[in-house]
Protein backbone atom coordinates (compact mmCIF):
# COMPACT_ATOMS: atom_id res chain seq x y z
CA UNK A 1 0.00 0.00 0.00
CA UNK A 2 2.78 2.13 0.78
CA UNK A 3 4.55 1.69 -2.60
CA UNK A 4 1.44 2.48 -4.76
CA UNK A 5 1.12 6.04 -2.31
CA UNK A 6 4.01 7.28 -2.82
CA UNK A 7 3.84 6.75 -6.49
CA UNK A 8 0.67 8.24 -6.36
CA UNK A 9 2.05 11.01 -4.70
CA UNK A 10 5.41 11.17 -7.20
CA UNK A 11 2.61 11.60 -10.06
CA UNK A 12 0.88 14.51 -8.39
CA UNK A 13 4.21 16.78 -7.63
CA UNK A 14 5.06 16.00 -11.03
CA UNK A 15 1.88 17.34 -12.15
CA UNK A 16 1.76 20.24 -9.87
CA UNK A 17 5.59 21.75 -10.73
CA UNK A 18 6.54 21.00 -7.58
CA UNK A 19 10.56 20.79 -6.76
CA UNK A 20 11.21 17.20 -8.10
CA UNK A 21 14.23 16.44 -6.22
CA UNK A 22 12.83 14.76 -3.10
CA UNK A 23 10.27 12.84 -4.62
CA UNK A 24 10.99 9.80 -6.25
CA UNK A 25 9.83 5.97 -5.52
CA UNK A 26 12.29 2.67 -5.59
CA UNK A 27 10.43 -1.13 -5.92
CA UNK A 28 11.91 -4.53 -7.30
CA UNK A 29 10.24 -6.20 -9.91
CA UNK A 30 11.24 -10.41 -10.79
CA UNK A 31 11.11 -10.95 -14.29
CA UNK A 32 12.22 -13.49 -16.66
CA UNK A 33 14.49 -13.50 -19.67
CA UNK A 34 13.05 -16.53 -22.30
CA UNK A 35 15.79 -18.14 -23.79
CA UNK A 36 14.59 -20.76 -26.23
CA UNK A 37 12.58 -23.65 -24.02
CA UNK A 38 13.45 -21.55 -20.85
CA UNK A 39 13.12 -18.67 -18.95
CA UNK A 40 15.97 -16.75 -16.67
CA UNK A 41 15.28 -14.89 -14.05
CA UNK A 42 16.54 -11.58 -13.31
CA UNK A 43 15.62 -8.58 -11.17
CA UNK A 44 14.29 -5.56 -12.16
CA UNK A 45 15.02 -2.38 -9.73
CA UNK A 46 12.71 0.66 -10.59
CA UNK A 47 13.26 3.83 -9.76
CA UNK A 48 11.10 6.75 -10.63
CA UNK A 49 11.79 10.60 -10.12
CA UNK A 50 9.71 13.93 -10.48
CA UNK A 51 11.81 16.35 -13.41
CA UNK A 52 9.22 18.30 -14.91
CA UNK A 53 6.06 19.07 -14.51
CA UNK A 54 4.57 16.74 -17.00
CA UNK A 55 7.69 14.02 -17.29
CA UNK A 56 8.81 11.28 -14.60
CA UNK A 57 12.35 10.27 -15.01
CA UNK A 58 13.17 6.37 -15.31
CA UNK A 59 16.15 4.51 -14.15
CA UNK A 60 15.35 0.74 -14.65
CA UNK A 61 18.48 -1.46 -12.98
CA UNK A 62 18.33 -5.18 -14.78
CA UNK A 63 20.40 -7.15 -11.72
CA UNK A 64 21.26 -9.81 -14.51
CA UNK A 65 23.44 -12.17 -11.17
CA UNK A 66 21.54 -15.02 -11.42
CA UNK A 67 21.67 -15.22 -14.99
CA UNK A 68 25.19 -14.65 -14.99
CA UNK A 69 25.63 -17.59 -12.44
CA UNK A 70 23.57 -20.02 -14.71
CA UNK A 71 24.16 -19.16 -18.24
CA UNK A 72 27.80 -20.42 -18.13
CA UNK A 73 26.89 -23.85 -16.80
CA UNK A 74 24.07 -24.32 -19.50
CA UNK A 75 26.16 -23.07 -22.35
CA UNK A 76 29.36 -25.76 -21.36
CA UNK A 77 29.79 -28.09 -23.82
CA UNK A 78 27.71 -26.53 -26.63
CA UNK A 79 28.67 -26.03 -29.79
CA UNK A 80 29.20 -22.68 -31.16
CA UNK A 81 29.56 -23.14 -34.53
CA UNK A 82 28.68 -26.73 -36.12
CA UNK A 83 29.31 -27.02 -40.21
CA UNK A 84 30.53 -29.49 -42.30
CA UNK A 85 34.48 -28.99 -41.64
CA UNK A 86 34.35 -27.58 -38.32
CA UNK A 87 33.15 -27.63 -34.99
CA UNK A 88 34.00 -25.21 -32.25
CA UNK A 89 32.95 -26.39 -28.84
CA UNK A 90 32.65 -24.07 -25.31
CA UNK A 91 34.33 -25.98 -22.78
CA UNK A 92 34.36 -23.07 -20.66
CA UNK A 93 32.95 -19.57 -19.98
CA UNK A 94 32.87 -16.99 -17.55
CA UNK A 95 32.31 -13.05 -17.67
CA UNK A 96 31.65 -10.21 -15.19
CA UNK A 97 31.32 -6.94 -15.14
CA UNK A 98 33.67 -3.97 -14.18
CA UNK A 99 32.31 -0.74 -14.31
CA UNK A 100 30.55 -0.13 -17.72
CA UNK A 101 32.48 -2.87 -19.38
CA UNK A 102 31.35 -6.91 -19.44
CA UNK A 103 34.73 -8.77 -19.96
CA UNK A 104 34.78 -12.55 -21.26
CA UNK A 105 37.08 -15.28 -20.94
CA UNK A 106 36.72 -19.49 -22.31
CA UNK A 107 37.81 -22.38 -23.47
CA UNK A 108 36.72 -23.95 -26.57
CA UNK A 109 37.67 -26.81 -28.94
CA UNK A 110 38.00 -25.96 -32.56
CA UNK A 111 37.96 -29.27 -34.43
CA UNK A 112 38.52 -29.42 -37.77
CA UNK A 113 37.32 -32.24 -40.25
CA UNK A 114 37.66 -33.52 -43.95
CA UNK A 115 35.08 -32.06 -45.54
CA UNK A 116 33.47 -33.26 -49.09
CA UNK A 117 30.55 -32.06 -51.05
CA UNK A 118 27.83 -34.71 -52.15
CA UNK A 119 25.69 -32.64 -54.64
CA UNK A 120 25.09 -29.44 -55.93
CA UNK A 121 24.37 -28.31 -52.51
CA UNK A 122 25.03 -31.06 -50.04
CA UNK A 123 28.58 -31.92 -47.93
CA UNK A 124 29.19 -34.65 -45.93
CA UNK A 125 31.69 -34.45 -42.90
CA UNK A 126 35.12 -36.64 -42.98
CA UNK A 127 37.70 -37.86 -40.39
CA UNK A 128 38.90 -35.42 -38.41
CA UNK A 129 41.96 -34.28 -39.01
CA UNK A 130 42.75 -32.37 -35.59
CA UNK A 131 41.64 -30.96 -32.75
CA UNK A 132 42.79 -27.57 -30.74
CA UNK A 133 42.64 -26.12 -27.63
CA UNK A 134 42.38 -22.24 -27.62
CA UNK A 135 41.53 -19.79 -24.78
CA UNK A 136 38.72 -16.93 -25.87
CA UNK A 137 38.57 -13.54 -24.07
CA UNK A 138 36.18 -10.46 -25.10
CA UNK A 139 34.27 -7.75 -24.55
CA UNK A 140 30.47 -6.74 -24.56
CA UNK A 141 28.79 -3.94 -24.13
CA UNK A 142 25.18 -3.14 -24.49
CA UNK A 143 23.04 -1.72 -27.38
CA UNK A 144 19.41 0.13 -26.96
CA UNK A 145 17.22 -0.10 -29.52
CA UNK A 146 12.97 -0.57 -29.90
CA UNK A 147 13.15 0.07 -25.67
CA UNK A 148 15.23 -3.32 -25.40
CA UNK A 149 18.73 -3.60 -24.23
CA UNK A 150 20.75 -5.88 -26.65
CA UNK A 151 24.40 -7.31 -25.88
CA UNK A 152 26.93 -7.30 -28.45
CA UNK A 153 30.75 -8.57 -28.37
CA UNK A 154 33.06 -5.88 -29.51
CA UNK A 155 35.82 -7.77 -30.43
CA UNK A 156 37.42 -11.83 -29.83
CA UNK A 157 40.32 -12.72 -29.57
CA UNK A 158 41.71 -16.41 -29.78
CA UNK A 159 45.36 -17.94 -28.60
CA UNK A 160 46.55 -21.18 -29.15
CA UNK A 161 49.30 -23.46 -27.43
CA UNK A 162 52.34 -22.26 -28.92
CA UNK A 163 53.51 -25.49 -30.01
CA UNK A 164 50.55 -25.51 -32.48
CA UNK A 165 50.12 -21.08 -33.40
CA UNK A 166 52.41 -20.85 -36.47
CA UNK A 167 50.59 -23.89 -38.12
CA UNK A 168 47.49 -22.39 -37.39
CA UNK A 169 48.91 -18.62 -38.39
CA UNK A 170 49.54 -19.99 -42.28
CA UNK A 171 46.23 -21.79 -42.73
CA UNK A 172 44.27 -18.37 -41.25
CA UNK A 173 42.21 -21.24 -39.22
CA UNK A 174 42.25 -19.04 -36.13
CA UNK A 175 41.21 -15.60 -37.75
CA UNK A 176 38.15 -17.67 -39.90
CA UNK A 177 36.95 -19.33 -36.61
CA UNK A 178 36.94 -16.18 -35.06
CA UNK A 179 34.60 -14.46 -37.40
CA UNK A 180 32.31 -17.62 -37.53
CA UNK A 181 32.00 -17.55 -34.11
CA UNK A 182 30.90 -13.74 -33.86
CA UNK A 183 28.34 -14.17 -36.15
CA UNK A 184 26.77 -16.97 -34.63
CA UNK A 185 26.88 -15.13 -30.93
CA UNK A 186 25.59 -11.94 -33.08
CA UNK A 187 22.72 -14.17 -34.03
CA UNK A 188 21.52 -15.49 -31.14
CA UNK A 189 22.39 -12.13 -28.60
CA UNK A 190 19.84 -10.63 -31.30
CA UNK A 191 17.49 -13.34 -31.11
CA UNK A 192 17.68 -12.63 -27.10
CA UNK A 193 16.83 -8.84 -25.97
CA UNK A 194 16.37 -7.57 -22.26
CA UNK A 195 12.77 -5.94 -23.06
CA UNK A 196 11.57 -5.26 -19.21
CA UNK A 197 8.13 -5.30 -18.97
CA UNK A 198 6.55 -3.11 -15.96
CA UNK A 199 3.51 -5.17 -14.37
CA UNK A 200 0.09 -4.65 -15.01
CA UNK A 201 -0.67 -2.11 -12.60
CA UNK A 202 1.96 0.05 -13.72
CA UNK A 203 1.74 -0.99 -17.51
CA UNK A 204 0.50 2.72 -18.48
CA UNK A 205 3.24 4.13 -17.60
CA UNK A 206 5.02 3.16 -20.84
CA UNK A 207 8.36 4.72 -20.18
CA UNK A 208 10.71 5.35 -23.04
CA UNK A 209 14.62 4.26 -22.73
CA UNK A 210 16.53 6.56 -23.79
CA UNK A 211 20.00 5.38 -23.24
CA UNK A 212 21.65 2.37 -21.40
CA UNK A 213 24.83 0.35 -21.11
CA UNK A 214 26.25 -2.32 -18.93
CA UNK A 215 26.34 -1.84 -14.93
CA UNK A 216 28.76 -3.56 -12.33
CA UNK A 217 26.92 -4.37 -9.28
CA UNK A 218 29.18 -5.24 -6.32
CA UNK A 219 32.25 -7.02 -6.97
CA UNK A 220 31.53 -7.84 -10.53
CA UNK A 221 27.88 -8.67 -10.75
CA UNK A 222 26.57 -8.49 -13.98
CA UNK A 223 23.78 -5.56 -14.30
CA UNK A 224 22.22 -3.34 -16.78
CA UNK A 225 21.32 0.19 -16.41
CA UNK A 226 18.68 1.81 -18.25
CA UNK A 227 17.55 5.38 -18.16
CA UNK A 228 14.38 7.28 -19.57
CA UNK A 229 10.87 9.08 -18.64
CA UNK A 230 7.49 8.57 -18.81
CA UNK A 231 5.21 11.37 -20.31
CA UNK A 232 2.56 11.76 -17.43
CA UNK A 233 -0.64 12.27 -19.67
CA UNK A 234 -3.95 13.24 -17.89
CA UNK A 235 -5.03 9.64 -19.65
CA UNK A 236 -1.76 8.01 -17.27
CA UNK A 237 -3.05 9.68 -14.07
CA UNK A 238 -6.63 8.59 -14.69
CA UNK A 239 -5.41 4.87 -15.75
CA UNK A 240 -3.21 4.82 -12.08
CA UNK A 241 -5.92 6.14 -10.63
CA UNK A 242 -8.42 3.64 -12.12
CA UNK A 243 -6.12 0.46 -11.20
CA UNK A 244 -5.15 1.98 -7.04
CA UNK A 245 -9.02 2.33 -6.80
CA UNK A 246 -9.92 -1.63 -7.97
CA UNK A 247 -7.31 -2.84 -6.16
CA UNK A 248 -8.68 -0.42 -3.30
CA UNK A 249 -5.94 1.73 -2.26
CA UNK A 250 -7.91 4.94 -2.44
CA UNK A 251 -11.24 5.49 -1.97
CA UNK A 252 -14.06 4.76 -5.63
CA UNK A 253 -15.37 7.77 -7.25
CA UNK A 254 -18.62 8.83 -5.12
Amino acid sequence: MRLWFLILVLVTVSVGARSPSAQQVDFVIDATLPVRDTELPYTLDLNLTAVAPTRIGVGALLDLREIQKAVPQRLADNAIVDNCGLQVRLDDLSFKAEGDAIDLDGDVTITIFECSRTSERDFQRGEQKRAILANMSTEATVELRDNCAYFKLIDLTLSAPEAQREQLLEDDTLESVKELMLAAVDLVLNDTPLCPELPAELASLDPVYENGGPREIGEGGLGVLLNGSVDVSPSTILDILTVLQRQELIPGPP
